[in-house]
């Protein structure tokens, strides 16, 4: 037989019999009714804690206790509550320095009347703690200080005692064996304090170096790779930062495939590929070989590509195939374009080359956007499709937004070298009454000059892809020993040449030049070119010839791309005309993203001029200064061959500019740079080795209805005695 043992619990259940409270301030009728207690109910043993965890949840209290008497089958419970005080004014803080109150009270949020729990302080001291460790000061105490009144109001005080701020004294790396410490210390925003560096704790850029070193591990083929988080701990007022490496296997690239694909045969796509097989696997080139497949699809209008990447782990050895789903190619439905509350709207959809009907190419949409931006009256230019319809036709979208202050209204002073001080005032419009004509005027008077030029340009005459315009000129400016008065009338065409980015430029120029003032101290030579020879007015009838190839990214400030451009101009002697020269020039650029927000330019320029008879001096070239022949680091004009002391231009040029430029914003740029150029009295005498070289600083700050105000600081290296020169310019349009 067995025995049967059954273990039975009881809880006892009481009637309450009586509750009282033991409350200074407080409603004893709320306690009650958050304790959920009355006379006649029913109480158990359990019910105790509850009624501490109610009562707790008033936040009125410091301390609650509930004691209990059993007299038959009735229970007698008492509530003790001690009361917390009521704020009486704001929190005072003692001893803050390095953090003003106003900062502390608005972390605290504490308001008078508020009630002050143990538990509150306790918060408050961690807060205040937080807000120095946030701002680099560790170390902290902070103590509290609390008088209260007869009627519970209390006064609460902070007492701090403020830590100093450490600063990185090292950098620890454990577990790393494939990199040395160096190596991936150089990789971290944060470094320890040395010499011209601070040493500084930035948390968040702390946070961003993780991220960072597990980037470059995975580049290196450590794809399984454990980045702890670091321990930041504080020894002699420096932080000790340590980073645990766990690298795990590096892994290879394998046997490289493609499925599914029909639009690009293999061969095609092997060439996009950024890495071979047996190369080490990084991550960073198989995710832009990635994006390079769907750049190129899309430029077939292949947007609704997917590609799937499989991969086979074989030991350290992954396999990839690259699974493509094709689908259909999309069409573009409607153009649609917003946000041009000035601009009229066929002067953004003419610079367009996506056409409804078409196929939606990527590589178009980019041409497009850059197009209108090139215009110069738009702030941003952003592409984006709609709701693709049943047949996967897509409308798209350019919304543009319009720049404010387009107009260009100056007046004021400049300086330079040549003209000294001159007062001007411009007005310019590039984009007049919204239909991207350009007009520009502008009077400069001054002790050596004063200039006047209106100019008209139609940008689409006749609604072709043929610019026009006009430009009117009076410029009388006083050279070093002479004064040259020159006007003139231009009359200008452009159309696009049958290579892409390219354009054909021509201008017909017609100028009366006369030479006034020579001075007393010019002595003419005996034989060809004398300035007395001009002081009768002669006529010059010009055409320019140019081949202008103009690839930049965003003319104003371009970050890519290339600019050509291969002139010829021709002066003869017909009916009126009575100067004769041929002169020539080729001008390239070059802007290569370096990274960050750095580009690199580079510059060439090469020109020569020719006469049948002597060219005139104000014919000829002249180097130095800032312009289309700046040599930085020298004054205006002041490269050219001489005779006598003066300058007399010469028959041939070579400048090199090449500039390091940092975008600091859309509208303000950072730069240095290295000049070289020289004049040569023919191209028989061209010695690259005796060029004059330049070298200094910049900054170009674009400001609304002003245009970009420039401002150069270059030392030449090879003036007589090597100084600095300062030069100035402004540019109505823009231009960087």
């Amino acid at each position: 037989m067995q025995a049967k043992v059954i273990l039975l619990f009881f809880l006892f259940h009481y009637t309450i019999a009586d509750v009282n409270v033991d409350a200074r301030w407080t409603d004893p009728q709320l306690i009650l009714e958050a304790a959920g207690l009355k006379v006649g109910g029913d109480f158990n043993d359990e019910d105790v804690q509850e009624i501490i965890h109610n009562l707790a949840r008033l936040k009125l209290f410091n301390f609650v206790s509930v004691d209990t008497s059993i007299v038959g089958d009735g229970i007698f419970i008492k509530i003790t509550v001690e009361e917390a005080p009521f704020l009486k004014s704001r929190p005072k803080f003692i001893g803050n320095k390095k953090i003003k109150d106003k900062k502390l009270r608005e972390r605290l949020d504490l308001k008078p009347g508020q009630v002050i729990t143990d538990k509150t302080i306790f918060d408050c001291k961690r807060k205040i703690i937080a807000l120095y460790k946030e701002n680099s000061f560790y170390n902290t105490e902070v103590r509290d200080s609390m008088t209260v009144d007869s009627l519970n109001k209390a006064e609460l005080f902070f007492l701090i005692k403020e830590g100093g701020e450490p600063r990185i004294g090292s950098i620890v790396i454990n577990g790393n064996s494939a990199f040395s410490d160096n190596k991936i210390r150089k990789l971290m925003q944060n470094k320890p304090k040395a010499f011209l560096r601070a040493g500084k704790l930035d948390e968040e850029k702390l946070a961003e170096d993780i991220v960072k070193i597990r980037e470059f591990y995975k580049e290196h083929g450590y794809l399984d790779v454990e980045v702890e988080e670091p321990i930041i701990e504080v020894k002699d007022n420096k932080f000790i930062i340590t980073i645990n490496i766990q690298e795990n296997k590096k892994y290879y690239i394998g046997d490289i495939g493609f499925e599914g694909n029909s639009v690009f045969g293999t061969q095609q796509l092997e060439r996009l590929l950024k890495y071979k097989s047996g190369e080490v696997y990084n991550i960073k080139k198989v995710n832009e070989t990635l994006q390079k497949f769907i750049e190129a699809y899309a430029d077939e209008g292949y947007i609704y590509l997917k590609i799937l990447p499989v991969e086979n782990v074989r030991d350290t050895i992954i396999d990839i195939k690259y699974v493509f789903e094709e689908s259909q190619p999309a069409t573009i439905n409607r153009v649609i374009i917003t946000g041009n509350y000035n601009t009229r709207e066929n002067v953004i959809r003419r610079e367009l080359v996506t056409i409804p009907g078409d196929r939606l190419r990527r590589s178009n949409i980019i041409r497009s956007a850059r197009e209108i931006f090139n215009l110069g009256f738009f702030e941003n230019v952003e592409p984006s499709t709609g709701t693709p319809d049943d047949s996967g036709n897509i409308d798209l979208i350019y919304h543009v937004t319009e720049k404010e202050g387009v107009a260009t209204v100056g007046a004021g002073v400049s300086y330079s070298a040549q003209d000294k001080l001159t007062g001007y005032f411009e007005l310019s419009h590039p984009n007049l009454f919204g239909r991207g004509q350009r007009l520009y005027t502008k009077f400069e008077i001054g002790g050596r000059l004063t200039n006047y030029q209106i100019g008209f340009t139609e940008p689409w005459l006749f609604d072709t892809r043929t610019s026009a315009g006009a430009d009117l000129y009076y410029t009388n400016r006083f050279w070093d020993y002479y004064t040259k008065r020159d006007i003139g009338i231009a009359g200008r065409l452009s159309f696009p040449f049958y290579l892409d980015y390219t354009r054909f430029n021509y201008t017909l120029r017609t100028e009366r030049t006369q030479i006034l003032d020579i001075s007393e101290s010019y002595q003419p030579p005996s034989s060809g070119y004398s300035l007395y020879d001009d002081t009768i007015p002669k006529w010059t009838v010009a055409n320019s010839f140019a081949l202008v190839r103009d690839s930049r990214d965003f003319i104003f400030n371009p970050s890519s791309g290339s600019y050509l451009v291969l002139k010829t101009e021709i002066a003869k002697k017909f009916l009126f005309a009575n100067i004769d020269y041929n002169r020539i020039t080729f001008e390239a650029r070059a802007y290569f993203p370096i990274f960050w927000k750095f580009v690199l330019m580079g510059r060439l320029k090469a020109g020569v001029v020719t006469s049948i008879d002597e060219v005139p001096l104000y014919k000829r070239f002249y180097a130095g200064g800032v312009g289309e022949d700046g040599v930085r680091g020298y004054s205006d004009r002041s490269l050219s061959p001489t005779v006598d002391g003066r300058t007399v231009g010469g028959d041939a040029i070579f400048i090199n500019n090449i500039e390091l430029k940092m975008k600091l914003s859309p509208s303000v740029a950072f730069l240095l740079f290295y000049d070289a150029g020289n004049v040569f009295e023919s191209y028989k005498d061209m010695n690259l080795h005796k060029l004059y070289r330049g070298i200094g600083a910049g900054i170009r700050v674009e400001i609304p209805m002003m245009g970009v105000l420039g401002f150069d600081l270059g030392y030449g290296l090879d003036r007589e005695r090597p100084g600095f020169e300062p030069h100035f310019q402004i540019n109505p349009f823009g231009m960087f």
